[in-house]
């Protein structure tokens, strides 16, 4: 079985991050809060609510070797909290973002000394520690980003940064900040990298907004997923950009699991793994669709009503009453998730094999993608 974790939460989870054991969890309930839950036997409970944004959190990444967490929001200001050890309390210090528009997305960068923040402001925000000030500071990449930005991630060396939006643009700049990073290896990405850089330029196929971009392991390739449900995968050093267009309805998120293998998730409720078979990339796998016990951990007498199954979903998961070829005769979806899946996470311990997703259904699923 692929699943080795699911936890159903009483409500949306429209973004989750583990701690660096998976014993501890950040999620947020589609509203201003963060909800922390710790592990107990094969629940979890909750144990911290982080109350400090005012608009809805849109982000949240949990720093495994620092234990911090960074938070971002439509109220336009990131948080960066730290566990006080004497009062067991999470701290906020506010970072100083500069940007106004709403923040998208937050991101830490591998060494966890500075993290970026996109934003609706046509900007990403690289903020790091500013020791004259003693609070986050932030530089901004801006040109030629046109409009809101959506995703971001980091490039293994700490300094290049990858990002998307709704500009349809996939973009990789460098984020080098004097005094805080070490001056980069030359790569296939660029030899001098002052900030700001644009070091490669790539565009889905039909020109669909870019949801989710990452890194290969490697730093050598980039790919990211469109709303035209492509998946365009893009490597420099030989010049090709591949792009696998699927039937499917849109990703939202992707993560590399090792150098030749993708996994993406997004509306179709069901996570997918791409690999690259030498010549091109492929879908070989989709999670959970045969599991015939997803559902024994949740199974009660109101389970087994028919007609109750098909207005709960309507009611409550915003669902269908029925799918050709992807529901069950209870009126649920084939797949474990009954919703969009908001959120794709790779192992925070480094195990290429297991993957997180939470989804607007409110479940919080560990797979292991090798089961």
């Amino acid at each position: 079985m692929s699943i080795t974790d699911e936890h159903i939460f009483p409500f949306c989870v429209t973004a989750h991050s583990f701690n660096h054991d998976k014993s501890q969890v950040a999620v947020c309930p589609n509203s201003n809060e963060v909800h922390i839950y710790a592990r107990s036997g094969t629940q979890w409970t909750p144990l911290h609510v982080l109350k400090e944004h005012d608009l809805l959190v849109t982000s949240v990444d949990w720093a495994p070797r620092t234990n911090r967490i960074v938070t971002c929001s439509q109220d336009k200001n990131a948080y960066v909290w730290t566990l006080d050890e004497a009062t067991n309390v999470w701290k906020p210090t506010l970072v100083h973002l500069r940007i106004n528009r709403a923040a998208t997305q937050a991101k830490w960068s591998p060494m966890e000394d500075k993290f970026a923040v996109a934003s609706g402001d046509k900007c990403v925000a690289i903020c790091y520690f500013g020791e004259d000030n003693d609070w986050w500071v932030s530089k901004h990449i801006k040109k030629p980003i046109a409009s809101t930005v959506l995703c971001v991630d980091w490039h293994p060396n700490n300094v290049l940064i990858a990002c998307g939006g709704t500009d349809m643009k996939a973009r990789v700049f460098s984020a080098y900040i004097k005094g805080v990073d070490q001056k980069p290896a030359a790569s296939v990405w660029g030899e001098r990298l002052p900030f700001n850089t644009v070091c490669g330029e790539f565009e889905s196929p039909s020109g669909g907004w870019v949801h989710s971009i990452g890194f290969s392991p490697d730093g050598e390739s980039v790919a990211f997923a469109s709303h035209d449900s492509s998946l365009t995968v893009a490597t420099p050093a030989t010049g090709e950009v591949t792009s696998v267009r699927s039937p499917n309805l849109p990703f939202k998120s992707l993560v590399w699991t090792d150098q030749s293998t993708i996994a993406v998730s997004g509306h179709d409720c069901s996570p997918m793994i791409y690999a690259y078979d030498g010549a091109t990339w492929r879908l070989v796998k989709r999670l959970g669709e045969d599991d015939k016990n997803r559902r024994s951990a949740t199974a009660s007498p109101s389970n087994n009503n028919t007609a109750f199954n098909l207005f709960r979903q309507m009611d409550s998961r915003n669902q269908p009453a029925k799918t050709s070829g992807t529901s069950t005769g209870d009126g649920s979806l084939k797949s474990v998730h009954q919703n969009t899946i908001t959120e794709l996470h790779r192992d925070p311990a480094g195990n290429p094999s297991d993957i997180s997703t939470s989804g607007l259904d409110g479940r919080l699923i560990q797979w292991n993608i090798q089961a």
